[in-house]
């Protein structure tokens, strides 16, 4: 049996998810709550394979270039004998634990842990999700949150991915049991399996954890990489009310996130770069807006963030000079 979620309410209630399947809208139902309207515009989104982006901008995926592009990377580092090395070195996952400290953090939630899983891409490393088992080992956590990206593949079948998903939810333990948010290669019709197994999703909602009359708030968006609409900007608004925590799949809301008054962002989506120059310098960051805040901790104003590398592997399974993590954050007040 997956852990029992120990999580309030959301704050509005307008957030509340239904008892059925995200696509059902059924004659019978005379209202159309907010993660219903989400669904429908998601699912267009993906197959008109359009993205969007903050500002209205608009496009449409071309994945046969990039797919082109990664075919011919991949053949050039098997002709050159460092394809193997590459898989070897993406197979090398290291726990990393970080201290965070807040001077508003409520004082009974100093010392709260984190456990920080980011593009996991399960379809894309044999074992992985073993891995990531053994590597926890038997540590305990207050909570686990996931920042998107759990397949390879962009279209297709899910049921591998949620026996993978399964399995993890499973074999953590976390006290407070499991958050979840979407990436740009995941689609709408992973929420309710992942709901199911006992990850609450935040799609562009918040909830609470409360403890000794005192609580935080996690805020969650859509991936904004691909899929942003302006609900991301609006769910973001609820930060003000409370010492908040946002999950968004990649940095690229840092900016508008510190406004609204967020106090720790958590992210992924850039892999470190994955595949970098001695030294750490990417080939690719694969952002629009925050490149900066590609890798690692920082800060941006009185916000903190933290853009993990992630534990898979993206397009070719494979990474240089980068490492693929799993983080687990330690919150302290000052």
């Amino acid at each position: 049996m997956p852990p029992s979620i120990n999580l309030s309410q959301p704050i509005n209630e307008k957030t509340d998810v239904l008892d059925t399947s995200i696509l059902d809208f059924g004659m019978d139902k005379r209202l159309i709550n907010r993660r219903q309207i989400w669904a429908a515009n998601r699912f267009w989104m993906e197959m008109d394979n359009l993205k969007t982006k903050r500002y209205g901008s608009k496009g449409r995926h071309h994945w046969h270039i990039l797919l082109a592009l990664m075919r011919t990377f991949k053949f050039c580092l098997q002709i050159t004998g460092c394809y193997e090395r590459g898989v070897r070195n993406a197979k090398d996952i290291c726990l990393r634990e970080l201290n965070l400290t807040f001077p508003n953090l409520p004082k009974s939630f100093n010392g709260f842990s984190i456990l920080h899983l980011s593009d996991l891409h399960l379809d894309g490393t044999e074992g992985l999700a073993q891995t990531i088992v053994s590597t926890i080992g038997d540590r305990e956590v207050d909570l686990c949150v996931l920042t998107g990206d759990y397949r390879t593949k962009l279209h297709g079948l899910n049921k591998h991915i949620m026996i993978e998903l399964r399995y993890l939810v499973d074999n953590i333990k976390s006290r407070h049991g499991f958050l979840g948010i979407l990436g740009n290669h995941d689609d709408c019709h992973m929420v309710n399996p992942m709901e199911r197994m006992g990850i609450k999703m935040l799609i562009n909602s918040n909830c609470l954890i409360e403890k000794e009359g005192e609580r935080i708030q996690f805020i969650g968006t859509d991936d904004v990489h691909y899929y942003y609409t302006d609900q991301a900007l609006h769910c973001l608004e609820q930060a003000e009310k409370e010492f908040s925590i946002a999950l968004v799949h990649s940095p690229e809301l840092f900016d508008l996130a510190a406004t609204m008054g967020v106090d720790l962002y958590l992210c992924g989506h850039t892999h470190a770069g994955q595949v970098c120059l001695p030294g750490g310098v990417p080939l690719i960051k694969h952002l629009n807006r925050g490149r900066e805040y590609y890798r690692g901790q920082w800060n941006y104003g009185e916000m903190q963030g933290v853009t993990s590398a992630g534990v898979g592997t993206s397009g070719i399974p494979v990474r240089f000079n980068t490492q693929g993590e799993i983080l687990i954050h330690y919150l302290r007040g000052q």
